[in-house]
């Protein structure tokens, strides 16, 4: 009995150890950083962080994130480490997601323009620089004359305090490759094309299944030689909406109203919703279309296009 009262005791001992030790090592200090940013993106856990500051992934952390569950709690953000910093206090900046980052936010939809004024007010660069970095970007798609319109993908993206005009173009440039990979799309021109639309169908439409269906329209209008007459793309020129009279008279090469076929570049940054929808396009046999109050009306003819204006309201 006593043998046994001993070897209990033992074991006893020896767990108190390893358990004091398992909480020593994520209390330790780990690396002491200066001033060292990690960006944590959607879906990425420990094991990616722990590479990105240069520590080593254990069993340890494997253990301790199991137990406390925080394995997949990992918050998206930049965060930044200063001074000796241990496992435990890591994961738990991160998991809490008291994040150090600038978040840029480019919604779908946005003009260059709009995206070159958000990144100046939130102090990651000015126009003329972001520009100078489009300028020497390796960047496989066309981008005529330095427009990069339509290639500033939409999503949110971190930055820390100090990051550069450069970091800044090639991390948004980088979104948009790995969305649009260019060995999937060898046809560089046709890719561009289907972008223009892209951008123009996106500010027509919000909804999901009127995409593909404003895509076929503006399909079939080029397929017959037919204008595309969208108010968006003379609006991307102007900065602000075209009116009537403007449609109708302004000469510049955006004006679909009085130009045929695609505008010279892509007119807004247009989601990859938007772009597979153009990809599958349904070509009916609708020509026209208006939306009003949520809603979208198709029709075939022009005559039948105006007679829903006037029922709907939209057309006094």
């Amino acid at each position: 009995m006593k043998k046994i009262i001993i070897c209990f005791s033992t074991l006893i001992g020896i767990l108190i150890f390893l358990f004091l030790l398992f909480f020593m090592m994520m209390l330790m200090p780990v690396k002491e950083f200066r001033n060292k940013y990690v960006v944590v993106r959607k879906g990425e856990g420990f094991n990616q962080i722990y590479n990105d500051l240069g520590i080593k992934y254990t069993l340890t952390d494997k253990v301790y994130l199991k137990i406390t569950g925080n394995g997949s709690k990992a918050k998206v953000g930049s965060y930044k480490f200063d001074g000796k910093v241990s496992r435990m206090e890591i994961i738990s900046k991160i998991v809490s997601g008291e994040s150090d980052e600038i978040r840029l936010t480019i919604p779908e939809g946005f003009s260059n323009r709009q995206v070159f004024e958000r990144i100046e007010k939130l102090g990651l660069g000015s126009k003329e620089k972001i520009e100078q970095a489009l300028k020497e970007a390796d960047f496989p798609y066309p981008h005529p004359d330095n427009n990069y319109e339509g290639y500033f993908y939409p999503e949110t993206y971190f930055f820390y305090e100090g990051t550069s005009e450069k970091e800044v173009v090639n991390t948004i440039l980088k979104e948009f490759l790995k969305v649009y990979p260019p060995e999937k799309y060898p046809d560089k021109a046709d890719f561009y094309n289907k972008l223009k639309l892209a951008s123009i169908v996106e500010l027509e439409v919000s909804k999901k299944e009127d995409k593909a269906k404003v895509a076929g329209i503006f399909l079939k209008r080029l397929e017959i030689d037919m204008r595309l007459e969208s108010d968006a793309t003379l609006k991307y020129e102007l900065g602000r909406q075209a009116y009537r009279k403007e449609l109708l008279t302004d000469m510049s090469p955006y004006n679909s109203y009085k130009h045929k076929g695609l505008p010279p570049t892509p007119v807004s940054n247009p989601s990859k919703e938007t772009f597979d929808a153009v990809e599958n396009a349904e070509i009916t046999g609708d020509l026209f279309f208006f939306t009003y109050k949520g809603g979208t009306y198709y029709s075939k003819t022009h005559d039948e296009h105006l007679k829903k204006r006037k029922e709907t309201g939209q057309l006094k």
